[in-house]
């Protein structure tokens, strides 16, 4: 049976911009959207955990109050940008860190009752990875701490972790064959510990693509093939247009563009296994000049009407109930554009 999918926002557009009230009803009054991804605070949200654990869990608690006042789902607290990649750093000191870090995610996620928290598998030093035996020592590493994560997440109550597909061999999860490895390697640890730990799923995200260099399979850099690889692993889609060299990131446009939606969906639909995915938009745009950060906004607007179009093209239906989306009983083919 094809998944319920779930079309909501990713705020990293927000983060430096607006507050988290602010954005909650921008996205409910403006975007029309209720399900949203909530970004984690790299300037300060980890101190403010370290800190003060009972003040930042409180922060937290009143904008989940204020979410559910809109009648808006948050179903995720994400990293903004590799807030915690740095668990594969040779310092120990800096892994522990950057442990605090992802530590500090899955407590956000838990003071909103999200579906899950997501990071980055890691960030290593472009030099460090290079280096074949200092990579698996380091991949080691950072392994242990997913683990810890892994605990972390069950104990505080968060269902699962997902871990976002990269396009550079040091983050990790860049390859095909290398996530299957990875996910396998933390299967197989939840599945030993099953009552101390959340499983790990995974995040595809359409703007990703490892360049040709690190490996020439074209597999690793087609959606097709990635969700084919992992249907039932993938939980969650970041939706975002690029080039075919896989180093802009835009918005959608009816028509063009290099990622087309109403193919990418009907990849989904007919492909993954799991009963339901989160797709969110994912498009930081311009910030720092209200110029760009205005026109964001429209050009949000505009990508929401696309994918929008797209899932009605492959058959879906949106349920004003709980603003999902699900197959019509009867399901046409996905119109051609």
């Amino acid at each position: 049976m094809a998944p319920r999918l779930y079309l909501g926002l990713n705020l990293n557009f927000a983060k430096y911009v607006y507050g988290r009230r602010h954005t909650i009803d921008l996205a409910r009054d403006e975007l029309g959207l209720r399900h949203l991804e909530m970004v984690a605070d790299n300037d300060f949200g980890p101190v403010f955990y370290k800190q003060t654990p009972e003040a930042f869990r409180d922060y937290h608690h009143r904008v989940a109050e204020h979410a559910a006042s809109r009648e808006v789902k948050l179903i995720s607290a994400f990293t903004v940008y590799r807030d915690a990649g740095a668990i594969t750093h040779a310092n120990p000191q800096i892994r522990e860190s950057a442990y605090i870090s992802g530590l500090s995610i899955i407590e956000q996620a838990a003071c909103y009752g999200a579906e899950f928290a997501g990071l980055s598998l890691f960030t290593m030093n472009r030099e460090d990875s290079e280096n074949p035996d200092l990579y698996r020592q380091l991949f080691d590493e950072g392994m242990a701490i997913w683990k810890r994560w892994m605990e972390d997440a069950r104990r505080l109550g968060v269902p699962r972790l997902v871990v976002e597909m990269a396009a550079a061999h040091r983050e990790g999860c860049s390859s095909i064959p290398e996530t299957q490895r990875t996910l396998d390697l933390l299967a197989a640890h939840h599945e030993a510990n099953p009552d101390d730990t959340s499983p790990v799923c995974l995040c595809y995200d359409t703007g990703h693509g490892i360049s040709p260099a690190e490996s020439p399979d074209d597999r690793d850099r087609d959606y097709k093939a990635w969700l084919e690889a992992f249907p039932e692993e993938t939980y969650e889609l970041h939706l975002k247009q690029t080039d075919p060299e896989f180093l802009a990131t835009g918005h959608f446009e009816e028509g063009t563009g290099f990622i087309d939606p109403v193919d990418v969906l009907r990849a989904v639909r007919d492909t993954v296994t799991s009963d339901e995915v989160y797709m969110f938009l994912e498009t930081p745009g311009k910030r720092g000049r209200t110029l760009g950060e205005d026109q964001n906004i429209e050009d949000h607007k505009s990508s929401i009407a696309v994918i929008e179009a797209a899932l009605k093209k492959n058959g879906y239906e949106k349920d004003d109930s709980d603003g999902g989306w699900g197959l019509a009983e009867t399901t046409p083919a996905a119109q051609e554009d």
